[in-house]
């Protein structure tokens, strides 16, 4: 017995390491975890290292912004193109997008509303007809002007203030459906020591100009959201051209296409329309045709590529990184 017992008691000190593991063996197994998700990993993220390898790499996206609706009773001169010039031009600072040069067009966004609904299939139809990946449009849901200051004196004191609101909308063009909506606001004032006259400060341009600079914070403000919501959709392109062996394809160097690039080629997909109220719900993919190389680039933004796999490949099929 008494051999026993001392067998037994021996055991449980080599017994017990096993079961209670050190703080510097979990941090070391933390370490290890963690690393093996990868450099890019976020915490919590579900995501594979080569899904977010794939989003990191992205080429740019083309984007045309339609001028903005001004739907107020203040009907300042030419506020919605001034709207939609102020997002461009946030969106071309960005250096994240692409908004194409050769699209002369003033495209309204209310050539594409019927009552508070979007003409979903005329807009996505127009954007394929630009060759561009997504359409933004934009309403002015609000103006609002005030003033306040001294009513006496020889030398009064005034402040005019200016408020807009604006909603904002973005469509992917090749899915054929909504991805983002949302609204922003701005204001802007301006102080001014008037002797006994202030017309001027009340005339219908002043209040525009005002007015103007209230948009023009709500822009700021939104560049950043549409960014965000271009950059979550896969890239794709279009072919442009078969000569021989070679397909060309309408992206290359600007949009960031690197030689040696596999793109992925199917058909342009077919529109989906409800059969009982012909609504339109969507694209559907398209068939797999093959696969191209990128081996050469032409002009600002174009590519040459090899035929890799499959074939019968036509202009206007779309393209995406394999």
């Amino acid at each position: 017995m008494k051999a026993r017992a001392v067998v037994f008691v021996a055991v449980i000190p080599l017994l017990l390491p096993g079961c209670m593991r050190s703080q510097s063996y979990v941090n070391d197994r933390a370490y290890s975890d963690e690393g093996a998700r990868s450099y890019y990993s976020k915490p919590g993220s579900q995501e594979t290292p080569a899904e977010r390898v794939e989003m990191l790499g992205q080429p740019k996206k083309k984007v045309v912004v339609f001028n903005f609706w001004n739907d107020t009773p203040v009907q300042a001169a030419e506020i919605g193109a001034f709207a939609a010039d102020e997002l461009r031009r946030g969106l071309f600072l960005t250096e994240r997008v692409i908004l194409p040069l050769d699209i002369k067009a003033q495209l309204e966004t209310e050539e594409f509303l019927q009552g508070d609904k979007v003409k979903v299939a005329q807009l996505v139809r127009e954007g394929r007809r630009l060759g561009v990946s997504v359409v933004v449009i934009g309403r002015i849901s609000k103006l609002v002007f005030r003033q306040r200051g001294d009513d006496v004196g020889i030398l009064r004191q005034t402040q005019s203030l200016a408020a807009a609101e604006v909603e904002i909308k973005v469509f992917d063009v090749q899915a054929g459906r909504e991805i983002m909506s949302l609204g922003r606001s701005g204001e802007s004032s301006s102080n001014a020591l008037v002797a006994f006259e202030k017309e001027h400060l009340q005339s219908p341009e002043y209040r525009a100009e005002l007015s103007k600079l209230a948009v023009r914070e709500a822009m700021g403000g939104a560049v950043n959201g549409v960014v965000k919501a271009v950059e979550k959709m896969s890239w794709q392109g279009r072919v442009a051209r078969l000569a021989g062996k070679k397909v060309y394809v309408n992206a290359g160097r600007a949009s960031g296409i690197v030689s040696g690039d596999i793109l992925r080629v199917t058909t342009p997909g077919d529109d989906i329309y409800d059969p009982t109220s012909g609504a339109f719900l969507g694209t559907a993919p398209g068939q797999v045709k093959g696969t191209l190389e990128v081996i050469d680039f032409i002009g600002e933004d174009g590519a040459v590529a090899n035929v890799h796999t499959g074939g019968n490949f036509q202009e206007g099929d779309t393209v995406r990184l394999y």
